[in-house]
């Protein structure tokens, strides 16, 4: 037995003439058919032969006594995949065809024309739906900048071709059986010696760019999965892009508020760092304290200050902007809200004041961070430290 080797079958499925006169010119390059798939067609390497095939759409399985009346004509049958049949014939030996009426061939092809059919409208049914729900969850979104770069939109947008490809492909074969099946029923017979060179070219072009596309699908997730990461957030310094409450506050008094603790983790004092294609560095940072002897100034309960940070590194630039309305959307709770626009030289800054809840939210070139604080101190004496923040990192 031969080495066995696998080639991409790159044509469509159903392009019966090309198909079969493509493994005829394998056969006379010593590659013999044995087993066809999906994707691969697998060829045992032998000796050069003159190999005739005939690809067969035979629904219900052959009985042995149709097989073997096949085998009288020369035919014997190689491999099948479902109702596909492959049979060969040596080019030397005088067969019989196995179809020699097109019109009945035509007719035997009804049946897979309508399921093909069906499978098209269900096709277009779900990719309708698909492309809805991309379309809603981007563009009706009230904040799609912040949803792309914080869910997987170059993932699902990679999705949204390669499914159109596989749509494409569907449709490719479905019109094939049909403008077949019309051939023959206009008593035309199968070319046995059609061309499959151009069609196998174009194939392997969208072969190249789609395959890979698919697997970058599957690699990105994978990706955001194993650099995603939370922590404790230390109570020494640190290079995060983040103002401390000590810093704020400049209280010796301010200790640390410990909140509910899993995986050892401390989620009132924690660094959460999340990766996306849009976004490779995005930091969420919260801190929480509390001072001994002093009260909110309502006299409620124990004073206790805290600030969360978000901190995002882009890659494009020019989505900077964007990303900042859309946190201030997600962010800024009360429609009533005055949002105060500063002018810096460097960076574009916006305030605004909810009660204790102090937003400021800024971006310079492909940097955008947005810091929240709960306390007392005026949002005036945060606005410098957050600046140099953004500009140290």
């Amino acid at each position: 037995m031969g080495k066995f080797v696998k080639r991409l079958m790159l044509d469509d499925m159903y392009a019966l003439g090309r198909n079969e006169a493509w493994f005829s010119d394998m056969a006379r390059k010593g590659l013999h058919l044995k087993k066809i798939g999906r994707i691969f067609g697998y060829f045992e390497n032998g000796e050069p032969r003159e190999t005739n095939y005939r690809i067969d759409i035979i629904k219900e399985n052959p009985s042995q006594e149709q097989l073997d009346v096949y085998h009288d004509c020369g035919w014997d049958i190689v491999t099948n995949n479902r109702d596909f049949y492959i049979f060969s014939a040596d080019a030397k030996t005088s067969t019989t065809e196995l179809h020699t009426d097109p019109i009945e061939q035509g007719l035997s092809l009804s049946d897979l024309n309508k399921r093909l059919r069906n499978n098209l409208i269900m096709m277009s049914m779900a990719m309708m739906l698909f492309l809805g729900m991309m379309f809603s969850a981007y563009f009706l979104n009230k904040e799609p900048f912040l949803f792309m770069i914080k869910g997987s939109f170059v993932q699902q947008m990679l999705l949204v071709v390669v499914e159109l490809y596989v749509f494409y492909s569907v449709i490719r074969n479905y019109v094939a059986i049909r403008n077949l099946k019309k051939s023959l029923l206009q008593g035309n017979s199968i070319n046995h010696r059609e061309d499959f060179r151009k069609a196998r070219l174009t194939g392997g072009i969208l072969a190249a760019i789609f395959l890979p596309l698919a697997i970058v699908c599957i690699c990105i997730p994978l990706v955001e999965i194993s650099k995603r990461q939370d922590y404790t957030l230390t109570e020494n310094n640190t290079n995060l892009p983040i103002v401390r409450l000590t810093e704020i506050e400049q209280n010796p008094k301010l200790r640390r508020e410990r909140g509910y603790t899993s995986n050892n983790v401390d989620w009132a004092n924690r660094v959460s760092y999340d990766w996306s294609l849009l976004a490779p560095v995005q930091y969420e940072i919260d801190e929480h304290g509390i001072i001994e002897g002093e009260v909110w100034g309502d006299n409620s309960e124990e004073y206790s200050p805290s600030i969360t940070t978000r901190f995002f590194k882009l890659t494009f630039g020019n989505m900077a902007e964007k990303l900042t309305f859309d946190l201030i959307s997600r962010y800024v709770y009360r429609d009533d809200t005055e949002i105060k626009a500063i002018n810096h030289s460097e960076l574009k800054m916006y305030l605004a004041e909810e009660g204790i809840r102090k937003h400021i939210f800024t971006y310079l070139d492909n940097k955008v961070m947005h810091v929240a604080y709960y306390g007392k101190r005026p949002i005036e004496d945060i606005i410098p430290m957050v600046e140099m923040k953004l500009l140290e990192y």
